[in-house]
């Protein structure tokens, strides 16, 4: 069970992404990190996803220490409505609600959760409930997944929290996460990103495959545990993630 509370936790995610964009001196360009959930590619033929994810970030070392708070969770939600297949226009559905919680349009039709609320009832082990107004082609649905939210998914304490170039590279995790399909594992230098899929507990990303990262100290490295599961409605493919991920800031050299 989440204990945190919402505002806390909006405001520590501020100050770790300003700290995280800093940097250092030595960054030949610094630019800010930007810590989003990665997710797996959708089917071509697929006309929406919806996701549900379990964030967990540690804290950049530059971050003074709060007692008792060693990271930051957040429930993240999005959905995207095309008016063809994945990766045409998006459309606007009307409400779209996730465990009964609204998300909002910042723009452009996209659907992301409410940038002050971090609360979206997400429990490991648990199903998620998907209910859309409908609109723009799509119909009015309700959906509870059939899969359950994995479990959180943690780095070993072995992954190091700076890596050279021109080595290669291994992350682990503590243990193999429970309802899952498969893991994503990505490396990114805040521009560049890096990704591998694999159900494993440990993964080498190659020196070859990370030559095209820059040395930067707002690097971030993460690892994604998600199920999927495919619906149709009124002729419209949708898809839903379950998903938890554990980010790291990293120090590239």
């Amino acid at each position: 069970m989440k204990t945190y509370n919402s505002t806390l936790w909006a405001l520590l995610l501020g100050v770790a992404l300003t700290f995280s964009a800093c940097g250092s001196d030595d960054d030949n360009d610094p630019t800010q990190t930007t810590q989003t959930s990665p997710t797996p590619a959708a089917p071509s033929d697929a006309n929406a996803v919806l996701a549900a994810v379990l964030s967990y970030s540690d804290l950049p070392s530059s971050v003074p220490s709060v007692p008792g708070i060693g990271g930051i969770a957040i429930d993240v939600a999005s959905g995207s409505f095309f008016d063809g297949a994945i990766g045409s226009k998006l459309v606007n559905v009307g409400d779209v609600k996730l465990n009964t919680k609204a998300l909002t349009i910042p723009g452009g039709n996209a659907y992301i959760n409410n940038p002050t609320d971090f609360s979206y009832s997400l429990v490991a082990g648990q199903t998620n409930s998907w209910q859309v107004a409908g609109g723009s082609g799509f119909d009015a649905f309700s959906h509870t997944t059939a899969k359950k939210m994995p479990s959180q998914v943690k780095f070993a304490s072995s992954v190091a929290a700076s890596f050279t170039k021109g080595t290669d590279i291994m992350l682990s995790i503590e243990t193999m996460t429970s309802n899952t399909d498969n893991i994503l594992w990505v490396i990114s230098d805040g521009k560049t990103t890096v990704t591998k899929e694999s159900k494993t507990t440990s993964v080498t990303f190659s020196s070859s495959e990370l030559s095209g990262l820059r040395a930067t100290t707002a690097g971030l490295i993460q690892a994604a545990s998600y199920n999927a599961e495919e619906k149709s409605y009124g002729g419209k493919k949708v898809y839903f993630i379950n998903e938890s991920v554990h980010t790291k800031i990293i120090e590239i050299k």
